[in-house]
């Protein structure tokens, strides 16, 4: 698959809108772009989900103040997604950058690890949110669970903030080591997390939540 770089600083949101959209419409299933601007990038996605949803994933890498960075992927195939496939993807894409975080650290490329590990902290607090803020909640509601598996998930992702934290104070003080022993921690963490709601939760959500396309939507624009 592959991933091209999109470069939209200083253009005004329509023509920002216009090359973006031809540039998506060129890709191949699975492709990607990895878009850089200096605009908050909310109406740009707004725009997306108009005019593709269904067709396209998006994610961020870096969020400003001054610099944003996403990656948009048109997605193979076509069809309707449910949470399972949504965030089974995203869980992926998470794996892909922490491993190629990992590399650089045990390279000893402190500054290509600097990059990395932002945008892999990026990609899990997205991820945390779009649970804790959208998918959670429409969760509970929908079966009454309040104290069942949502709240070990909640606890988990405390861990694993925790665990970043101690990440990034290890990369501040240029330890790399340091990364690299608590990126150990953070893998076998994710690991374990993952399998939980890619075998139980996110089939439960799929199952109750009926039609979940509102609900991704919304989960995207977190």
């Amino acid at each position: 698959m592959n991933t091209t770089i999109l470069e939209l600083t200083g253009l005004a949101q329509a023509v920002a809108g216009e090359k973006l959209t031809s540039a998506f419409e060129a890709l191949g299933g699975g492709d990607s772009l990895e878009v850089v601007c200096d605009g908050e990038p909310s109406g740009l996605l707004q725009l997306f989900q108009e005019k593709f949803w269904g067709a396209f994933d998006w994610h961020p890498l870096e969020n400003g103040p001054e610099r944003w960075r996403m990656t948009v992927r048109r997605v193979p195939g076509s069809g309707r997604r449910g949470i399972g496939e949504f965030m089974g993807f995203d869980h992926e894409r998470c794996d892909v950058l922490y491993a190629s975080m990992e590399n650089a650290a045990q390279s000893g490329d402190a500054e290509a690890t600097r990059s990395l590990f932002g945008a892999f902290e990026t990609g899990m607090t997205h991820h945390f949110d779009m649970e804790e803020k959208r998918f959670f909640p429409a969760f509970e509601q929908a079966t009454g669970m309040t104290q069942g598996p949502t709240t070990v998930m909640r606890m988990e992702h405390r861990q694993m903030l925790g665990v970043m934290g101690q990440m990034r104070q290890a990369l501040a003080q240029g330890d790399l080591d340091g990364v690299i022993r608590g990126g150990g921690t953070m893998m076998v963490l994710m690991r374990q997390h993952n399998i939980k709601e890619e075998q139980m939760l996110y089939p439960m959500g799929d199952m109750h939540l009926g039609d979940v396309q509102p609900l991704l939507k919304a989960m995207q624009t977190v």
